[in-house]
């Protein structure tokens, strides 16, 4: 029994021991550059030509002396500078396949105590203690909630992708074509529903996700539901129409999901009524610039037609 234990405790010390060692590395290399010697390299500070002579000789020294510090002092800084670069060009040992299942399982087990802690720290440590892990396991996530938050998001996006894999099979298997927008309302539908359980924490998700150093990952998590939601819908588009369907479809997800967050309505109706109608908007405004291009075609066309017309009124086509 002492050995698996044993073996746990190593584990999770030499992960959160490599995240430590990253970040001292880079700040101890960072401060020898700017610990080293004067902060500002001396100014030359030698007379004028109409100075006297014993000015000169004086200040000459003076700077001759100064000149050295400066030398040196941009010769360590120099060697600090490849320090820092060589720190940063480090390759640190990967994560290995036994640390990634460690932190899956940890963060699985963390959810259940979201609503007691929310997307913090003390959850990822309940969650720990929970599967019989010491506390300092959150040393293992260094961007505490946040790697929560993104963990219930990937699985809950692989969850969807499931389920449309599913209704696509089985809508071949009925010989049924897919009617695109049921299609899009049930998938987004289904996507907003997996948030309900942790919906009085939600929006301390949502204000993670919108933080800096977060936003990448939050674009691409995003990116993905609606990616795959056109994806299985059959969307085959390869000219600009392909971002302009996954930007429309990600401004409905994410307004949706605010409206969803305030709604005190039955099963969240009135939600799903607001996710019909935007659907509803953005295929009217599809269909009302395919009718204004067409009116612009006709409407240009006229005006070529008139001006051949006019031409041949004056006899200009004969000269």
């Amino acid at each position: 029994m002492a050995a698996p234990c044993i073996n746990r405790f190593a584990l999770i010390f030499r992960s959160i021991s490599r995240t430590a060692l990253s970040r001292c590395n880079r700040n101890g290399g960072r401060f020898m550059c700017t610990s080293t010697g004067d902060r500002n390299p001396p100014m030359d500070t030698s007379s004028g030509p109409g100075g006297s002579a014993s000015s000169q000789t004086s200040n000459g020294g003076y700077n001759t002396q100064r000149t050295g510090q400066g030398a040196q002092y941009s010769d360590e800084l120099d060697n600090s500078e490849d320090l820092v670069n060589e720190v940063e060009e480090e390759e640190m040992p990967e994560e290995t396949e036994e640390e990634y299942q460690t932190k899956q399982a940890v963060l699985k087990a963390s959810l259940p105590f979201v609503h007691q802690y929310g997307w913090t720290k003390k959850a990822i440590v309940a969650g720990a203690e929970s599967l019989g892990m010491p506390s300092m396991v959150h040393g293992m996530f260094p961007r505490g909630g946040a790697e929560l938050v993104f963990y219930f998001y990937e699985e809950s996006n692989k969850e969807l992708e499931s389920f449309l894999k599913q209704k696509v099979k089985e809508l071949k298997e009925k010989d049924e074509k897919i009617k695109t927008g049921p299609f899009i309302h049930d998938a987004i539908e289904t996507r907003l529903r997996m948030i309900i359980p942790y919906i009085d924490k939600w929006p301390q998700a949502m204000a993670i996700q919108t933080l800096p150093q977060n936003a990448v990952q939050s674009w691409t998590n995003l990116s993905r539901v609606v990616d795959d939601i056109w994806f299985y819908a059959g969307d085959k588009s390869n000219d600009f129409n392909w971002y302009t369907k996954r930007g429309s479809l990600a401004a409905i997800y994410k307004s949706t999901e605010i409206y969803l967050i305030q709604d005190r309505s039955e099963d969240y109706t009135d939600t799903w009524n607001f996710l019909e109608n935007r659907l509803e908007d953005v295929v009217s405004a599809g269909h009302l610039a395919r009718n204004l291009q067409e009116t612009n075609t006709v409407l240009s066309e006229g005006a070529k037609g008139f001006c051949v017309m006019t031409r041949n009124l004056l006899g200009m086509n004969n000269r």
